[in-house]
């Protein structure tokens, strides 16, 4: 029963973010792990050496002990709710899911850039697109916030939304969770600056493999709502199996390069956080401009590759549930 409990779990979960998206405010549980990560930060740092290897143990410590932290909070709520009632504790997990997982907002803000790019207006481009990057964007055109859209949707797809609802679909809330916080770790400390080089090293390591398969799978979904939606179905495969490692992250090009191939468009280039730029390698060809056109057909690939992988999850949880009755029979 454990197998169907965590499958009404997740459908919970994805029904609450698709209605009301993430819990506002700084009660909101992402918010919380991600300033524990920043004390952490702040306290470890210190603590130990500028050299090389005191900084990567200390990156190790900080790992170790958010995930000790978050969870060891889920598995007690998660024990302590299901000993009361197994609704309880469905409804508990189910409210994990929902922590961990953040579809709508994302499409919220596409939706804010759309309308921005559409209507010219570059400060209200910019305000929905904070939302959606970390990046520096204060310097950018309106057609280079589009394709900052674009990019930032369709990496932000696996990372937020397909990966959390895939070790959800093997583990359960704690799954789900578990993805999460790794992923709020890896953007929090995992960039390859200066500052960060060793302290965030095995932080994005960790994430580097959490996200392998979740991207993979992802990227199938996002070509299988390309051909529903009527794109590019056929370039979208081969800019795939062309692009998909021309990113520093040996996952985020994976759905950037179907995104860039469905929309014809060509994704990449440099990119800039905190004044540290990154060079990445162009993804895609440049067949047209980038203009709010992509911004909306990216969000409507997001809501198909979200739609697909809850179908995904429920056909595995389902299966596994039939092959486990038969087991015991």
């Amino acid at each position: 029963m454990m197998i169907m409990n965590s499958l009404c779990a997740l459908a919970l979960g994805f029904a609450l973010d698709m209605m009301l998206g993430d819990a506002g405010g700084s009660m909101n549980p992402v918010n919380m792990v991600k300033r524990l990560v920043a004390k952490l930060e702040n306290i470890l740092k210190n603590a130990y050496l500028e050299s090389p290897e005191a900084q990567n143990m200390a990156g190790i410590m900080l790992v170790a002990m958010t995930l000790l932290i978050c969870m060891g909070i889920s598995v007690a709520l998660l024990l302590l709710c299901y000993k009361l009632n197994v609704v309880v504790g469905i409804i508990m997990e189910g409210l994990l899911c929902w922590f961990s997982i953040s579809g709508r907002d994302m499409r919220r803000s596409l939706l804010g850039v759309y309308r921005g790019v559409r209507t010219d207006n570059i400060s209200s481009t910019r305000r929905y697109l904070k939302k959606l990057t970390d990046r520096d964007i204060d310097d950018l055109s309106t057609a280079e916030c589009a394709k900052c859209a674009v990019e930032a949707a369709s990496e932000n797809v696996v990372d937020i939304v397909v990966a959390p609802m895939f070790w959800a679909c093997i583990f359960g809330g704690l799954g789900a969770v578990f993805c999460r916080v790794v992923n709020i770790m890896d953007n929090t400390v995992g960039f390859k600056d200066k500052e960060h080089l060793y302290f965030g090293r095995v932080a994005a390591k960790l994430d580097d493999v959490v996200m392998f398969l979740p991207a993979r799978l992802a990227a199938a979904f996002m070509r299988a709502d390309a051909a529903f939606l009527r794109l590019d179905r056929k370039n979208a495969a081969e800019i795939y199996a062309r692009d998909k490692r021309h990113s520093p992250s040996p996952n985020s090009g994976c759905t950037m390069a179907v995104a860039a191939g469905a929309l014809d468009i060509q994704l990449g280039g440099n990119e800039s956080r905190n004044g540290h730029v990154t060079r990445r390698q162009r993804i895609g060809d440049d067949l047209h401009p980038i203009s709010c056109n992509e911004v909306f057909w990216i969000s409507q690939l997001l809501t198909g590759t979200s739609a697909f992988a809850m179908v995904f999850a429920a056909f595995i949880r389902t299966a596994a549930y039939l092959i486990t009755i038969q087991i015991i029979k």
